[in-house]
């Protein structure tokens, strides 16, 4: 027993210390995210469906495709954060990755509040499975959007947003011999759920 108290005498001071550290970091971290002095970095996750139609006028058919966005900026007003996003759209067979400067806004201060965005950019497909018949290039993307932010806590809140995205996208198929290059401009609504950190 005497040879563990020193032991036991050195893990009750770390406890403590341990304890008093985490003390100490809420207590910065509740200063950190007071009304007084509000949070710089704002890192949002969106996920969403794009809406619209696809094939020509007289075969379209509508479509809803999975997209996902991640936003991380720095906030110089609540009405103007300015960052960058990247993401993942999938618009029929083609996977685009758009990467683009993004521009988030907060109309008002309290727990409920509109928002806004606008994202512009270019949209890259080197995750998407091409094949030796077809090459895929991705183009400029420009999505402006609107919706609500319900705040969770000090830092964090949810986003509820509809928006408007266009993406352009060129395929180049060789057949048989038969080259056929197609320019084509997707255009759809979006739909999107978000958790802002």
């Amino acid at each position: 027993m005497k040879n563990q108290l020193p032991l036991l005498t050195l893990l009750f001071y770390l406890a403590i210390a341990g304890l008093s550290t985490a003390q100490a970091q809420d207590k910065g971290l509740a200063m950190a995210t007071s009304p007084d002095a509000p949070k710089r970095y704002m890192g949002m996750v969106e996920f969403g469906f794009l809406y619209g139609k696809t094939g020509d006028t007289n075969f379209s058919s509508s479509v809803a495709s999975p997209t996902v966005q991640l936003f991380n900026g720095y906030r110089f007003h609540r009405l103007l954060v300015v960052g960058g996003t990247v993401g993942f759209d999938f618009y029929n067979n083609v996977l685009v990755t758009p990467i683009a400067l993004g521009i988030r806004g907060e109309l008002l201060k309290g727990r409920v509040s509109p928002v806004y965005g606008v994202d512009a950019g270019y949209g890259t497909t080197f995750l998407s499975d091409e094949s030796n018949e077809q090459k895929i290039e991705g183009g400029w993307m420009f999505s402006p959007s609107a919706g609500i932010r319900v705040n969770t806590g000090n830092s964090t809140a949810y986003t509820f947003g509809v928006g408007y995205k266009t993406q352009r996208v060129k395929t180049d198929t060789n057949w048989w011999g038969n080259r056929t290059e197609q320019k084509i401009n997707y255009k759809r609504l979006s739909l999107r759920m978000g958790f802002i950190f």
